[in-house]
């Protein structure tokens, strides 16, 4: 029987997985290469949210005491300590710092080497040495402006690293007797709200019809009048707020994911973020979401059942298991699991699966 925490816990770590693949998937649609600093601008979110959260309970509430309180919804209680103006500046904080940080990389560092004919090659490198100035630009942030003790000044000694961990709200079911983490309903209703917007966005709007023809092809698509470069723009935005968003979730997320620093856990997620966007299909907005998904199950779920069934903890190599699933996607599935809405592409699996039993 699944144990019902790793359940909650599994689908709170897929949906950052999530919006982190999706952000990696808008990158390469639009630029043909793999951004290695984007769970860095996960971090940059994170320090931004933090950062405006402290600065502004600073300025609204002054030295405020993180009580906790209830509010009653029928047959749900929720219980809170930090009030909910505040987690809206963080989560706005975040967003605009991850449109900045995405917007700055793409129009500094990416944009001028593909107008001089860069290959994919140097384009990948260009986002690793963007990487190493955003942990320099974090070191700066949290040891001499200390970000970190300006939100420990504001939040209690529990944030030293980053983490709101122990301020991550709880609402109990009391027909069920549960009390469900805040952070799940954040990542579960934030990664299903983010694929909604963008399918509205890509299949009922006039701007969706244009970026999918740009992304498709860009060079029919500027005979035909399409402002390419301000669509790219515009992928890139999405790219940059998603990774922020996650970013913010994160920062609740500290028995999950390692509280945030210049490093980590930018460095540990980084595999798993790829792995989603592979194993969703590197073409595929919306498949990436699901890979995000899959690969969440094997790391949490996958890996907590194998460690049931065999007595070994395997929890801390679970990275080997999205390796794998990576693996089997790349072997079976080029294209990732979107390419299973092919019928011709189903029908070619079915076939090797055959030739192979």
């Amino acid at each position: 029987m699944i144990d019902v925490k790793v359940l909650l816990d599994t689908i709170s770590y897929s949906g950052v997985i999530a919006l982190l693949s999706l952000g990696i998937t808008l990158a390469y649609m639009t630029t043909r290469v793999f951004n290695f600093a984007h769970p860095r601008i996960a971090s940059a979110g994170a320090y931004s949210a933090a950062a405006a959260m402290a600065l502004y309970t600073q300025a609204v509430y002054g030295d405020i005491t993180f009580s906790k309180s209830t509010l009653s919804l029928g047959p749900l209680t929720l219980s809170y300590r930090i009030p909910f103006d505040i987690v809206i500046v963080g989560i706005l904080a975040s967003i605009t710092a991850g449109i900045l940080v995405a917007l700055l990389e793409y129009f500094l560092v990416l944009r001028p080497l593909i107008n001089r004919g860069a290959d994919f090659l140097k384009l990948m490198i260009a986002t690793l040495a963007f990487d190493f100035f955003l942990i320099a630009m974090l070191f700066i942030l949290g040891t001499h402006i200390s970000v970190k003790t300006l939100v420990s000044g504001v939040f209690g000694r529990e944030t030293t690293s980053l983490s709101l961990h122990a301020f991550d709200p709880r609402l109990e079911v009391e027909p069920l007797g549960y009390r469900m983490r805040g952070v799940f309903l954040l990542s579960l209703l934030g990664s299903l709200g983010v694929a909604l917007l963008l399918f509205i966005l890509l299949f009922k709007t006039k701007l969706g019809v244009k970026m999918r023809a740009s992304i498709e092809n860009p060079a029919l698509a500027e005979v035909l009048g399409i402002n390419v470069e301000q669509v790219y723009t515009i992928a890139w935005m999405i790219s940059g707020a998603t990774a922020g968003f996650a970013g913010f979730i994160i920062l609740f997320m500290g028995d999950l994911i390692k509280p945030v620093t210049a490093t980590s856990p930018a460095d540990e997620i980084i595999v798993s973020a790829f792995a989603g966007s592979i194993v969703g299909g590197v073409n595929s907005v919306f498949g990436s979401i699901g890979g995000g998904f899959i690969i969440g199950t094997v790391e949490i779920m996958v890996s907590s059942m194998i460690t049931d069934l065999t007595g070994l903890d395997v929890t801390r190599y679970n990275k080997v298991l999205s390796m794998a699933a990576v693996a089997l996607t790349l072997l079976f599935l080029p294209q990732g699991i979107a390419s299973l809405f092919k019928p011709e592409v189903r029908a070619r699996l079915v076939s090797r699966l055959r030739r192979r039993g």
